[in-house]
Protein backbone atom coordinates (compact mmCIF):
# COMPACT_ATOMS: atom_id res chain seq x y z
CA UNK A 1 0.00 0.00 0.00
CA UNK A 2 1.69 3.10 -1.05
CA UNK A 3 1.50 6.77 1.00
CA UNK A 4 -0.93 8.01 -1.41
CA UNK A 5 -3.39 4.90 -1.12
CA UNK A 6 -7.06 6.24 -0.50
CA UNK A 7 -7.16 3.65 1.70
CA UNK A 8 -5.38 6.00 3.76
CA UNK A 9 -8.27 8.87 3.46
CA UNK A 10 -11.16 9.18 6.28
CA UNK A 11 -14.84 8.30 4.53
CA UNK A 12 -15.25 11.99 4.94
CA UNK A 13 -12.06 13.13 2.93
CA UNK A 14 -13.01 10.16 0.57
CA UNK A 15 -16.26 11.76 -0.36
CA UNK A 16 -14.83 15.68 -0.47
CA UNK A 17 -12.67 14.29 -3.01
CA UNK A 18 -14.69 12.69 -5.31
CA UNK A 19 -17.06 15.55 -5.03
CA UNK A 20 -14.54 18.28 -5.85
CA UNK A 21 -11.87 16.72 -7.22
CA UNK A 22 -11.00 14.66 -11.02
CA UNK A 23 -10.02 11.44 -9.03
CA UNK A 24 -11.24 9.42 -7.35
CA UNK A 25 -13.52 8.20 -10.48
CA UNK A 26 -15.97 5.82 -10.85
CA UNK A 27 -13.80 2.65 -10.71
CA UNK A 28 -12.13 3.51 -7.54
CA UNK A 29 -15.30 4.07 -5.55
CA UNK A 30 -16.34 0.72 -7.20
CA UNK A 31 -13.46 -0.52 -6.14
CA UNK A 32 -13.96 0.84 -2.66
CA UNK A 33 -17.19 -0.32 -2.81
CA UNK A 34 -16.86 -3.91 -3.18
CA UNK A 35 -13.97 -3.72 -0.34
CA UNK A 36 -16.63 -2.30 1.83
CA UNK A 37 -19.26 -5.46 0.87
CA UNK A 38 -16.65 -7.76 1.50
CA UNK A 39 -15.88 -6.55 4.93
CA UNK A 40 -19.46 -6.99 5.73
CA UNK A 41 -19.24 -10.59 4.87
CA UNK A 42 -15.89 -11.16 6.97
CA UNK A 43 -17.38 -9.47 9.78
CA UNK A 44 -20.04 -12.33 9.89
CA UNK A 45 -17.41 -14.74 9.70
CA UNK A 46 -15.20 -12.84 12.41
CA UNK A 47 -18.07 -12.70 14.58
CA UNK A 48 -19.75 -16.53 14.39
CA UNK A 49 -16.02 -17.39 15.64
CA UNK A 50 -13.89 -20.16 15.59
CA UNK A 51 -11.67 -21.73 18.01
CA UNK A 52 -9.82 -23.56 15.06
CA UNK A 53 -6.90 -21.47 14.50
CA UNK A 54 -6.13 -23.22 11.32
CA UNK A 55 -9.41 -24.73 10.29
CA UNK A 56 -12.05 -23.52 7.27
CA UNK A 57 -13.59 -20.07 8.98
CA UNK A 58 -9.63 -19.10 9.53
CA UNK A 59 -8.61 -19.99 6.02
CA UNK A 60 -11.75 -17.91 4.72
CA UNK A 61 -10.99 -15.27 6.78
CA UNK A 62 -7.33 -14.76 5.32
CA UNK A 63 -8.82 -15.18 1.85
CA UNK A 64 -11.00 -12.58 3.06
CA UNK A 65 -8.65 -10.43 3.55
CA UNK A 66 -6.56 -10.29 0.52
CA UNK A 67 -9.73 -9.94 -1.45
CA UNK A 68 -10.21 -6.96 0.30
CA UNK A 69 -6.68 -5.75 -0.12
CA UNK A 70 -6.69 -6.41 -3.76
CA UNK A 71 -9.79 -4.06 -3.83
CA UNK A 72 -8.09 -1.42 -2.18
CA UNK A 73 -5.20 -1.77 -4.65
CA UNK A 74 -7.62 -1.53 -7.75
CA UNK A 75 -8.90 1.59 -6.66
CA UNK A 76 -5.23 3.30 -6.28
CA UNK A 77 -4.91 1.34 -9.55
CA UNK A 78 -7.75 2.81 -10.86
CA UNK A 79 -6.36 6.99 -9.89
CA UNK A 80 -2.70 5.80 -11.20
CA UNK A 81 -4.09 4.76 -14.37
CA UNK A 82 -6.15 7.34 -15.22
CA UNK A 83 -3.79 10.33 -14.33
CA UNK A 84 -0.85 8.08 -16.73
CA UNK A 85 -3.30 8.46 -19.04
CA UNK A 86 -3.96 12.22 -19.20
CA UNK A 87 -0.50 12.84 -18.76
CA UNK A 88 0.44 10.41 -21.76
CA UNK A 89 -2.46 12.17 -23.55
CA UNK A 90 -0.61 15.51 -23.00
CA UNK A 91 2.61 14.80 -23.87
CA UNK A 92 1.26 12.90 -27.28
CA UNK A 93 0.66 16.77 -28.52
CA UNK A 94 -1.57 15.55 -30.89
CA UNK A 95 0.78 12.66 -33.05
CA UNK A 96 -1.62 9.79 -34.27
CA UNK A 97 0.55 7.10 -32.83
CA UNK A 98 2.28 7.51 -29.71
CA UNK A 99 3.74 4.39 -27.56
CA UNK A 100 3.04 6.05 -24.08
CA UNK A 101 -0.48 6.72 -25.19
CA UNK A 102 -0.99 3.31 -26.95
CA UNK A 103 0.35 2.05 -23.42
CA UNK A 104 -1.88 4.14 -21.22
CA UNK A 105 -5.04 3.63 -23.10
CA UNK A 106 -4.25 -0.14 -22.56
CA UNK A 107 -4.21 -0.06 -18.92
CA UNK A 108 -7.65 1.96 -18.34
CA UNK A 109 -9.07 -0.66 -20.53
CA UNK A 110 -7.76 -3.26 -17.96
CA UNK A 111 -7.97 -2.19 -14.88
CA UNK A 112 -11.85 -1.79 -14.84
CA UNK A 113 -11.73 -5.21 -16.42
CA UNK A 114 -9.39 -6.85 -13.42
CA UNK A 115 -11.14 -4.52 -11.05
CA UNK A 116 -14.57 -6.66 -11.89
CA UNK A 117 -12.24 -10.05 -11.65
CA UNK A 118 -11.52 -9.32 -8.42
CA UNK A 119 -15.35 -8.37 -7.39
CA UNK A 120 -16.60 -11.59 -9.27
CA UNK A 121 -14.02 -13.78 -7.14
CA UNK A 122 -15.31 -11.63 -4.23
CA UNK A 123 -19.14 -12.95 -5.14
CA UNK A 124 -17.61 -16.29 -5.72
CA UNK A 125 -15.82 -16.23 -1.94
CA UNK A 126 -19.43 -14.69 -0.57
CA UNK A 127 -21.02 -17.74 -1.86
CA UNK A 128 -18.73 -20.40 -0.25
CA UNK A 129 -18.59 -18.21 3.13
CA UNK A 130 -22.54 -17.87 4.00
CA UNK A 131 -23.09 -21.01 5.28
CA UNK A 132 -20.31 -20.61 7.17
CA UNK A 133 -21.68 -17.48 9.30
CA UNK A 134 -24.18 -17.65 11.49
CA UNK A 135 -27.63 -17.41 10.48
CA UNK A 136 -28.46 -14.26 12.65
CA UNK A 137 -25.28 -12.49 11.11
CA UNK A 138 -25.88 -13.59 7.27
CA UNK A 139 -28.32 -10.68 6.78
CA UNK A 140 -24.61 -8.06 6.99
CA UNK A 141 -22.93 -10.52 5.06
CA UNK A 142 -26.09 -10.72 1.70
CA UNK A 143 -26.06 -6.89 2.05
CA UNK A 144 -22.38 -7.16 1.69
CA UNK A 145 -22.87 -9.21 -0.98
CA UNK A 146 -25.32 -7.12 -2.56
CA UNK A 147 -22.46 -3.96 -2.42
CA UNK A 148 -19.68 -6.09 -3.95
CA UNK A 149 -22.32 -6.81 -7.16
CA UNK A 150 -22.95 -3.09 -7.13
CA UNK A 151 -19.33 -2.35 -7.23
CA UNK A 152 -19.31 -4.88 -9.95
CA UNK A 153 -21.88 -2.96 -12.09
CA UNK A 154 -20.52 0.28 -11.54
CA UNK A 155 -16.95 0.06 -12.69
CA UNK A 156 -18.05 -1.88 -15.89
CA UNK A 157 -20.10 1.37 -16.73
CA UNK A 158 -16.10 2.39 -17.24
CA UNK A 159 -15.82 -0.39 -19.74
CA UNK A 160 -18.88 0.75 -21.29
CA UNK A 161 -17.11 3.81 -21.72
CA UNK A 162 -13.90 2.62 -23.45
CA UNK A 163 -15.55 0.15 -25.71
CA UNK A 164 -17.25 3.55 -27.20
CA UNK A 165 -13.42 5.04 -27.31
CA UNK A 166 -12.15 2.08 -29.45
CA UNK A 167 -11.64 2.73 -33.24
CA UNK A 168 -10.94 -0.82 -33.65
CA UNK A 169 -14.33 -2.92 -34.08
CA UNK A 170 -12.26 -6.21 -33.50
CA UNK A 171 -10.96 -4.70 -29.41
CA UNK A 172 -14.51 -3.81 -28.55
CA UNK A 173 -16.37 -7.31 -29.42
CA UNK A 174 -14.09 -8.51 -27.34
CA UNK A 175 -13.85 -5.87 -24.41
CA UNK A 176 -17.97 -6.14 -25.25
CA UNK A 177 -17.64 -9.85 -24.88
CA UNK A 178 -15.24 -9.91 -21.81
CA UNK A 179 -17.72 -7.22 -20.10
CA UNK A 180 -20.58 -9.54 -20.59
CA UNK A 181 -19.01 -12.52 -19.08
CA UNK A 182 -18.24 -11.19 -16.21
CA UNK A 183 -21.54 -9.26 -15.44
CA UNK A 184 -24.03 -12.60 -16.47
CA UNK A 185 -21.55 -14.25 -13.62
CA UNK A 186 -21.80 -11.70 -11.31
CA UNK A 187 -25.97 -11.37 -11.40
CA UNK A 188 -25.74 -15.36 -11.46
CA UNK A 189 -23.91 -15.61 -7.81
CA UNK A 190 -26.06 -12.58 -6.97
CA UNK A 191 -29.39 -14.32 -7.53
CA UNK A 192 -28.24 -17.83 -5.97
CA UNK A 193 -27.03 -16.06 -2.93
CA UNK A 194 -30.06 -14.33 -2.65
CA UNK A 195 -31.69 -18.02 -2.98
CA UNK A 196 -29.51 -19.64 -0.37
CA UNK A 197 -31.54 -18.56 2.73
CA UNK A 198 -31.08 -20.63 5.77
Amino acid sequence: MSKASISRLTLGAFRDDIQSRPMPGCGAVAANAAADGLSLVLKGLRLTGTNDDDGPGQRLIEQAQRLVAQLGDYADEDIAAFKAYLAAKKQAHGHESDTALDEAVERINQVPLDTARCCLAALEYSEQAIDEIKPALQSDARAGAQLIHAGLSMVLINVDTNIDGLEDAAERRQLAGQRASLQAEADRLLERLAGARS
